[in-house]
């Protein structure tokens, strides 16, 4: 048990290290922090003047809040991307021929997708007191850190359920980018109340960050950290972890002829 752990943990810390190099590929520091960071927080303030526009301080300051906390999943989605990039690249079938689970290895490479989502987001939120006046007491920044770093978990094993559709179909991933972008922002409750009845109460309740961005509004208000909506989150990211898994294993082996030969 102890030798497949420590073999698991090399496998992930490898992935680990590619995933960064693909990401320092992308971004410099200049072009990291003066493009994309500067570009989500002029987003977080478009949706954030919503609220202003209505009259109303605490509008105003819980959807920056919950933009601000949304990129994270967001951000996690952009391994459903990177995927197809491993496939017109040429090194899907490398990755299916390794003797580790293409899953695992899929799955690590993507991860600076969720150091970015947290990240950014963790910059974006300590950023609110000063550019929309949250009030928010610096004893509930770790919880609420917290609760980022466990909704965007959730936001990947979406993303690599995604992901797998995109092996499969690699002409969808920006239908499937951009639709669940708009699903997120909706269920949610990122900038309207989450719905509650019907079909769309029922997709609010295994959409990512829904429970983490209620309890983080409660952490705000100095309520403390609800048990419930956590748990819930936890179940919710285990959940697609688990649907991702299976749902790619099976694309790997609907990809194509010649991914089938290699899979055996």
């Amino acid at each position: 048990m102890a030798d497949r752990m420590e073999l698991f943990l090399t496998r992930l810390w490898f992935g680990v290290i590619s995933s960064f190099q693909d990401y320092r590929a992308m971004f410099t520091w200049r072009s990291w922090l003066f493009g994309w960071v500067l570009r989500l927080i002029s987003q977080v303030l478009f949706f954030a003047s919503l609220g202003r526009l209505v009259g109303s301080v605490h509008t105003e300051q819980a959807i920056a809040l919950g933009n601000a906390m949304v990129l994270g999943p967001l951000g996690a989605l952009g391994v459903v991307s990177s995927c197809v990039g491993e496939r017109r690249g040429g090194t899907l079938q490398f990755i299916v021929i390794s003797s580790s689970s293409p899953f695992l290895v899929i799955a690590s490479r993507g991860l600076y997708w969720v150091a970015d989502g947290f990240l950014t987001s963790c910059v974006v939120m300590v950023l609110l007191p000063w550019i929309v006046g949250l009030q928010m007491a610096w004893t509930a920044l770790p919880l609420v850190l917290a609760l980022q770093a466990l909704i965007t978990l959730s936001g990947y094993g979406l993303a690599l359920t995604l992901a797998g559709v995109s092996l499969r179909w690699p002409e969808s991933r920006m239908y499937l980018t951009g639709g669940t972008t708009i699903a997120v922002l909706l269920l949610a409750g990122v900038n309207v109340a989450r719905p509650t009845h019907g079909l769309a109460g029922l997709l609010a309740t295994v959409v990512p960050a829904a429970h983490g961005l209620a309890a983080a509004r409660q952490a705000v208000a100095g309520h403390g950290v609800p048990v419930g909506p956590v748990l819930t989150e936890v179940a919710v990211m285990l959940g697609w972890g688990a649907v991702g898994c299976a749902g790619m294993a099976l694309a790997l082996r609907r990809s194509g002829p010649h991914l089938s030969r290699l899979l055996g």
